[in-house]
């Protein structure tokens, strides 16, 4: 039973100290994007107008 007991001590002081230290100093990310992602929607490729386009169809 004492040997329970210790595990659950150690334990609980690991998760506190795990805790406190993703609180107070949470690890940086190195996946974050450098680059500003565009805002604006990218302009689909228009087809080349045919030779006989009639503008007034």
């Amino acid at each position: 039973m004492r040997a329970l007991n210790v595990f659950l001590a150690a334990f609980a002081l690991a998760t506190g100290a795990f805790w406190f230290t993703m609180l107070s100093n949470p690890p940086r990310t190195a996946a974050a994007p450098r680059a500003i992602a565009d805002s604006w929607p990218a302009k689909p490729k228009a087809p080349p107008i045919a030779d006989d386009y009639d503008s007034e169809f």
